[in-house]
C-alpha cells in the first residue's frame, strides 16, 4: 500500500475484517471466493485499443465499446486486474471532465474519503467487503460543476484469466448542474473459464445534475458475477440506470439501490435480461424515497430459455410524503425447462406515498404465433420477432447513435440465441 493515504489503508484493513466475518448475500447462491486468485495484473498499458486481438475487440464491441472511439468523450479499459488503456478525448471532452483509474484518484484527491463506500456500505455483505479489501483498479469519473458532456464516457472491464476473480471499484461523481452519460461493458474472453467478477460501483449525482449509466454484460456460462451498486441523488438530480444481460452466466446477483436524498430527485431503471442455458439470475432494483416530491420507476423485462432460472426483484420504499413510484416486472418463458419468479416489494412509512406495481410471467400466446406464421414467417422467426418486441430496447436517456448501437447488439443476440 505504498503511496496510499493513511485513511485508505485503515479502511482496507477494516474491509478485510468484514470480509473474513463472511456475511452472506441476502439472496442468491453463495460463492466461495477463496477458490479464486485475485487478478492484480494485466497486459500492461496499450497505446491504442487496436493492439488487442481481433477476438478481444469483437468481444468488446459486443458490449458497446467503440475501438475507434468516435462519439466518445473518454475511454477506460481494465484488463483483468489493471488498467490497460485510459484516454480523455480532449478534442471533444469539455474542460472539467476528469477520468482516472481509482487507485490514482485515491492518492491524488483527499476528498475521495467522503465517497469511498458511502453509497454502497462495506458492511452490506461479504462481496462488498471483498471489493474494499482487494480492489486493484476501477474507473473514477468526475464531472465538475456545471459541465455538460455531449458524448458518453465508455468504460470496459475485460476478464481474460482462468480461475481468477476480477475486483474493480468504480466511483462516478457529478457535481451540481453537470450532465454525463457513462456506458460500461463487462465481458469475458473465450479462453477464460471458471472465473468470477466481484465489483462495486458508487454513483453520486449532485443538485440538479443528470447522469445516464448504461451497463451491458456478456459473460461465459461458467462465470460467477457479484456486482454491487449504490447511488445517492441530491435535490433536483436525475439518474437513469440501464442494464442489459446478453449471455448465459453461471450465476449473477445484481441489486442496484438508489437513495433519493434531495427534494424532487428522480431515478429510472430499465433492466433487459436474456437468461439462457443453465444461468441462475437474481437481479433487481431498489429505490429509497428519502425526500419529499421524489419520483422513481423500475421496469424489468426478461426472456427466459433453456434451463435458466431467473428471479426479478424490485423494491420501492417511501419514507417521506408526496413521493411517487412504479414497479414493473415481466418475464416471457420460452421453453419448458425455464423458470421465472417475480418479487415486487412496496413499503411506505407515511400516508402520502403513491407506490404501485405490476408483475406478469407467461408464454407467447399461440394466437400471436399463428398470426405471424400466416404472414409467411416460420415458427422460429415468429418467436424471435415477438421476443424482440417484448425485450424493448428503446431505452430512454440514450443519445440516438448509442441507442441504435445497443438495439443492434441486443437484436443480434436474440436472433443467435433463439
Amino acid at each position: 500500500m505504498k503511496g496510499f493515504p493513511d485513511w485508505y489503508r485503515r479502511r482496507r484493513e477494516k474491509a478485510l475484517e468484514l470480509y473474513e466475518a463472511g456475511k452472506p448475500a441476502r439472496y442468491g447462491p453463495d460463492l466461495d471466493l477463496s477458490s479464486y486468485e485475485v487478478c492484480d495484473r494485466g497486459p500492461g498499458l496499450l497505446k491504442d485499443l487496436r493492439q488487442l486481438s481481433e477476438e478481444e475487440l469483437r468481444a468488446l464491441r459486443n458490449v458497446g465499446l467503440r475501438d475507434d472511439e468516435l462519439s466518445r468523450s473518454g475511454t477506460y479499459l481494465q484488463y483483468d486486474g489493471s488498467v490497460a488503456y485510459l484516454r480523455l478525448m480532449e478534442e471533444v471532452a469539455p474542460e472539467g471532465l476528469v477520468i482516472h483509474d481509482l487507485m490514482t484518484a485515491v492518492r491524488k484527491y483527499p476528498w475521495l474519503r467522503r465517497y469511498w463506500f458511502r453509497a454502497c456500505p462495506l458492511s452490506l455483505d461479504k462481496y462488498t467487503a471483498f471489493v474494499g479489501a482487494y480492489e486493484t483498479a476501477g474507473a473514477f469519473v468526475w464531472c465538475r460543476e456545471g459541465v455538460r458532456v455531449e458524448y458518453p464516457v465508455q468504460a470496459c472491464l475485460f476478464l481474460g484469466s482462468k480461475r481468477a476473480v476480477q475486483v474493480p471499484h468504480n466511483i462516478i461523481v457529478l457535481e451540481p448542474g453537470s450532465s454525463l452519460h457513462v456506458i460500461t461493458g463487462c465481458v469475458t474472453s473465450r479462453a477464460c473459464s471458471r472465473a468470477a467478477h466481484v465489483a462495486c460501483t458508487e454513483i453520486y449525482v449532485g443538485e440538479g445534475a443528470e447522469l445516464t449509466w448504461t451497463m451491458i454484460h456478456s459473460w461465459r456460462p461458467d462465470t460467477h458475477v457479484r456486482p454491487r451498486m449504490g447511488a445517492i441523488v441530491e435535490e433536483g438530480g436525475k439518474l437513469m440506470v440501464n442494464y442489459v444481460l446478453l449471455s448465459p452466466v453461471r450465476s449473477i446477483q445484481l441489486y442496484p439501490t438508489v437513495i433519493l436524498l434531495g427534494r424532487g430527485a428522480r431515478v429510472g431503471f430499465r433492466n433487459l435480461v436474456l437468461a439462457l442455458g443453465k444461468s441462475v439470475v437474481d437481479v433487481g432494483s431498489a429505490v429509497v424515497f428519502n425526500a419529499e416530491g421524489t419520483r422513481g420507476e423500475i421496469m424489468s423485462r426478461a426472456l427466459v430459455k433453456d434451463q435458466a432460472d431467473i428471479r426479478l426483484r424490485g423494491k420501492l420504499w417511501g419514507r417521506k410524503p408526496g413521493v411517487k413510484g412504479h414497479l414493473e416486472c415481466r418475464a416471457l418463458v420460452l421453453s419448458d425447462g425455464a423458470k421465472a419468479h417475480a418479487y415486487p416489494n412496496l413499503r411506505s412509512d407515511v400516508e402520502d406515498a403513491e407506490l404501485t406495481h405490476e408483475a406478469a410471467i407467461g408464454r407467447i400466446a399461440e394466437e400471436e404465433l399463428f398470426y405471424l406464421m400466416s404472414r409467411g414467417l416460420d415458427r422460429d422467426e415468429a418467436v424471435a420477432l415477438v421476443s424482440k418486441g417484448f425485450l424493448d430496447t428503446d431505452i430512454p436517456g440514450l443519445p440516438p447513435e448509442l441507442s441504435i448501437e445497443i438495439k443492434k447488439i441486443v437484436e443480434a443476440t436474440i436472433e443467435h440465441a433463439l
